[in-house]
């Protein structure tokens, strides 16, 4: 098999965990969901699928570059592509895989946000291993469907075909279709539909064949990573490819237009720590709803609240019902549980308002 080398897309701010994620800590060096950060449970589970001597090539944001070397710099070996400004995924893919044939010839690309919960990682393995077969012998662009746990209207989702191939209890199946985020009544509906799961955002291609499919797609974006290609990647040549590449995701830009999308359906819980929604899901509950994350917390006659405290203060929660509480050292966030969808726009607003400095944000 061609040479396996993971990509880590680390680039984000994950505003909708302010207060504690914002542009100088992001929520992908925050320990959310067990003690090691978001970014380290990603590099774990690049262990035993990266191919010998090969590092996992991270991208990143400016603003998140020094944290992020001063972090994976004590235990990680990696490769760095540090983004002055972010165009979403299909132009720092792209210019990943050209990255990377350029340093090790065609490979295998298996591309990894970083911000999300996957067990168990046996499954998980089963799952990208076959899908890096599928890659190599197939030529498809390989996506991991994963079976809706919940009506989830937050989340895109695959309509797959017929199973094509199966292997170690995992599954390969062309996709019919891209979904985009759907309504309530339809998310019900897509529940009751084993051909229907999400997209969980996770690819797995050869190099060549990504940018096959970008030159056939978004040809300009191909010519702007040929000439970042030409200029050996320098950060002259990362300038110019930021500045002139315009926003567009993978999933619009290339999966929803090409004919050869695969997906693999694995047996592994997946989650996309997006939002304080997630921590509901990822600590349990108390016998009113209520899930509390943290030390010194008090709560009574509260019910399906979220409470976070990760600040030296004790935090008392009286009487909340669908709220969300949030301390940190310096903010408190205090939000009705149902507008957490709009939180992004309400941060929106503070910066707008000038009542709050700042370095907040």
């Amino acid at each position: 098999m061609k040479k396996i080398v993971p990509v880590i897309l680390a680039g984000g701010i994950g505003e909708r965990f302010w207060p504690l994620s914002r542009s100088s800590q992001p929520k992908q060096l925050l320990p959310l969901i067990s003690s090691r950060t978001m970014v380290e449970e990603t590099f774990a589970r690049t262990r035993g699928i990266a191919s010998k001597e090969i590092s996992p090539l991270v991208i990143t944001s400016s603003r998140t570059a020094s944290r992020m070397k001063a972090l994976l710099s004590k235990r990680w070996k990696y490769d760095l592509i540090v983004e002055p400004e972010g165009k979403n995924t299909a132009p720092a893919l792209a210019l990943a895989a050209a990255w990377i044939e350029a340093r090790h010839g065609e490979s295998i690309m298996v591309a990894l946000p970083a911000d999300h919960l996957i067990r168990p990682q046996a499954a998980y393995m089963n799952a990208l291993r076959y899908a890096c077969e599928l890659a190599e012998k197939q030529n498809h662009l390989i996506v991991f469907a994963v079976a809706p746990t919940r009506p989830e209207t937050g989340y895109g989702y695959l309509l797959l075909d017929k199973v094509k191939g199966e292997k170690n209890g995992v599954r390969w199946h062309r996709v019919s279709r891209f979904i985009e985020k759907p309504d309530l009544a339809t998310a019900v509906r897509y529940c009751r539909n084993t051909f229907y799961r999400w997209n969980s955002g996770m690819f797995v291609w050869k190099t060549s064949v990504l940018l096959e499919e970008i030159r056939r797609h978004l040809p300009q974006l191909a010519a702007q990573v040929h000439k970042a290609a030409k200029g050996r990647f320098s950060r002259k040549a990362l300038s110019r490819f930021y500045a002139s590449a315009e926003k567009e995701s993978i999933d619009y830009g290339i999966m929803e237009r090409s004919d050869r999308v695969s997906a693999v359906a694995g047996a592994f819980f997946w989650d996309d720590i997006g939002s304080w929604e997630a921590m509901s899901r990822i600590h349990r509950a108390d016998a009113t709803g209520t899930t509390a994350v943290g030390k010194h917390i008090f709560n009574q006659d509260c019910s399906g609240s979220i409470v976070v405290n990760h600040s030296s203060l004790a935090v008392a929660a009286i009487g909340c019902h669908d709220m969300v509480l949030v301390a940190t050292d310096d903010a408190i966030l205090a939000v009705s549980r149902p507008l957490l969808p709009d939180l992004k726009k309400y941060i929106s607003a503070m910066k707008s308002s000038g009542e709050l400095p700042s370095g907040l944000f």
